[in-house]
């Protein structure tokens, strides 16, 4: 085929999908070209600078005196996705195009005054043509996030406040937004100047829920929003690895993705990309799909200089800005150099930088066969052990989350773990009522604890080294002998689970948190209470002591920590959260204060507070509920597990501990 018919059949397919879409359909199959588009393209493929200087000329054909930009080069033209949605789109994109290659818009102070007329005193950006109800939640959010990031690029603030549009949505109205909306918010508030407020950002990662393959709604527009969200926030996307392989599997042989036929996402070509681009790790297989992409993309282009979503599809503004970023992000166009201010906030991310190590990325993530119950680190920092559902207690070298022993033995979910003050044994609880101590060296079982009628939930070592309390769902307290395995004692007074044990530092206290609501403080040389604490109506999920003996701290289910002076036992303080307080912890010298809360099957959240002063110093997020915590003695570092079967370690600002 010569490249005389090429164009003629580009052009003859972009007539008949014009006069197609009058009102676009997102049923409506792709038109293209019957030939491969992508093979013709890289025979007759356009320099880069031929593609700018075709952009070039799209936009001076399609702008508009008043500072705005039609969709198409056809005055008639009424777009396709972004573009028939709000007529906002148009002008936001050429913006963000203009910005990237450094190019002075047609108009350029017509444009902001365009962008400021359409925003109303609510904070609301509106759109006057397009199918989107400007009122709507989804309206509101898409146009106020185009409006800012074109103003925002643009080196302008808008006339009023948007954020009180986004507020309001975040109240209940973004539970119901489509799933690809979930990046607009970080996007909006970073261009505002803000980061997402903490409520906001936890509802909106409960949203992302991935499946097996790392994708959200099985489909690619939803992860890459996730991937974007993740991006925007400085964090490591959950299941990267297995959205990549997914991506990689799912590309056409023409090096485009197209999913969910016939409601596709006419950008899913960019969202792989930046998906491959940002978690593939500049793999072999992430370039050599990045390059076929882009020749994918040329093929789009029109001999107009705009691109179509599709080969043979008419040249449009929304198109044209996610080929063209798609092909920034391949390397075939250089982008302005310096970059643009703020040019992670230019639309959608094709100006991100790569980075190895995300702002707020755990120093190590270990991923385990089920959910993580309960983690401790050895006396010396040097070893932490981890309790998982799928029975096993695993100690591992914390730099570098190698295995180092193993204690197998439990037959059901081991749900508590705790090293021995000199560090050479381990003990666990497991919900096959037994408790046991092992050598932490070998993970061979020394002696196996049988006499709860219940799950053994929490195990706690005297500071004298010679005692071993355990705690079940039978209402009871053991203490068992640690040289010799026999049962000392059994202590009762709750009336129903015990969830958590803590010893003072210098033993003379045991305390218990129960499920009926109390906290009881034990007198261990009488081995009887000497208080008993009517904490809550609901459950006491976990108890710690500050390690001068000062505090008492108790995470509360429902949302609560509690924290008393031992002193006095007067006016607890109480600190609110969201969803379960299933672990608290002090760090060692007593000055910090680690809080986890979440819901099952929703992130979860790790807040570290200044004793003195209250302050938040530190948060830490899991993508599922988190479940334990604990500091690391002599280093700034915490672990934390969670029900996303992971085990992460974090490090905690410098001087804060």
């Amino acid at each position: 085929m010569n490249r005389t018919l090429f164009r003629i059949g580009l052009a003859l397919a972009s007539v008949g999908l014009l006069f197609g879409i009058s009102r676009p359909d997102e049923n409506d199959a792709p038109k293209t070209v019957p030939f491969n588009a992508a093979s013709e393209a890289k025979k007759h493929a356009p320099t880069p600078d031929e593609i700018l200087q075709g952009l070039k000329e799209f936009y001076r054909k399609t702008a508009r005196p008043d500072g705005s930009f039609q969709p198409g080069i056809d005055p008639d033209y009424r777009g396709m996705s972004d573009a028939a949605y709000s007529d906002l789109a148009a002008v936001t994109y050429a913006v963000t195009v203009h910005k990237t290659f450094g190019w002075k818009l047609p108009h350029e102070e017509k444009t902001i005054e365009f962008l400021l007329s359409r925003q109303k005193p609510n904070g609301d950006f509106f759109n006057v043509a397009g199918t989107v109800s400007p009122e709507s939640p989804e309206g509101r959010t898409y146009n106020t996030t185009q409006g800012l990031v074109a103003l925002h690029a643009l080196g302008r603030k808008p006339r009023h406040n948007p954020l009180p549009v986004f507020e309001a949505i975040l109240k209940e109205d973004y539970k119901q937004l489509p799933a690809y909306s979930t990046s607009f918010f970080p996007l909006a508030y970073l261009c505002v100047g803000q980061p997402i407020p903490e409520k906001a950002d936890r509802g909106i990662r409960a949203l992302m829920v991935q499946d097996d393959t790392g994708y959200s709604n099985n489909h690619v527009a939803a992860t890459f929003h996730a991937s974007h969200y993740y991006r925007l926030v400085g964090e490591d996307t959950p299941r990267a690895k297995e959205m990549v392989a997914r991506i990689l599997r799912d590309q056409k042989p023409n090096g485009s993705w197209f999913l969910n036929m016939p409601a596709r996402d006419r950008h899913a070509t960019f969202d792989a990309v930046f998906t491959l681009r940002h978690e593939g790790k500049n793999s072999p297989e992430c370039r050599a799909a990045i390059s076929k992409a882009a020749a994918w993309a040329i093929s789009c282009r029109n001999p107009d200089g705009g691109f179509g979503h599709y080969p043979g599809s008419a040249s449009d503004a929304d198109a044209n800005y996610f080929q063209v970023g798609t092909l920034v992000m391949a390397g075939v166009l250089k982008p302005l150099d310096p970059l643009p201010p703020d040019a992670h906030l230019l639309s959608w991310g094709h100006l991100l930088p790569v980075v190895e190590k995300r702002e707020r990325s755990p120093l190590l993530s270990v991923a385990l066969p089920d959910w993580v119950s309960s983690v401790a680190f050895s006396p010396d920092g040097d070893r932490l052990a981890i309790g998982s559902a799928d029975g096993i207690a695993r100690i591992i070298d914390p730099q570098t989350g190698r295995e180092l022993a193993k204690c197998s033995g439990h037959e059901d979910v081991l749900a508590a773990v705790a090293f021995h003050p000199a560090g050479k044994l381990l003990a666990t609880g497991s919900y096959d009522h037994d408790a046991a101590i092992w050598d932490a060296s070998t993970g061979k079982r020394l002696h196996r604890l049988i006499g709860h009628r219940g799950s053994v939930m929490s195990v706690a070592f005297s500071p004298d080294k010679t005692t071993l309390a355990t705690a079940s769902i039978d209402q009871t307290i053991k203490l068992w002998d640690v040289a010799t395995g026999q049962l000392k004692k059994t202590l009762t007074g709750h009336k129903s689970w015990v969830n958590s044990l803590a010893y003072r530092t210098n033993g003379d206290w045991l305390v218990s948190g129960s499920s009926d609501g109390t906290i009881i403080v034990w007198s261990m040389k009488t081995a009887t209470p000497i208080r008993t604490i009517d904490a809550t109506k609901g459950e006491v999920r976990s108890v710690a002591l500050s390690a001068d003996g000062t505090y008492l701290a108790t995470g509360l289910r429902y949302g609560t920590v509690m924290i008393w002076s031992m002193a006095d036992w007067k006016d607890p303080v109480t600190l609110a959260g969201q969803g379960d307080m299933c672990a608290v912890a002090f760090s060692p010298n007593g000055k910090l204060l680690a809080t986890t809360e979440g819901d099952w099957n929703r992130g979860g959240l790790v807040k570290i507070r200044d004793m003195a002063t209250g302050n938040s110093v530190g948060r830490f997020e899991h993508t599922g509920e988190i479940i334990s915590v604990a500091f690391s003695n002599g280093s700034d570092v915490i672990a934390t597990g969670g029900a996303d079967k992971t085990v992460r370690l974090w490090k905690l600002a410098t001087g804060s501990r």
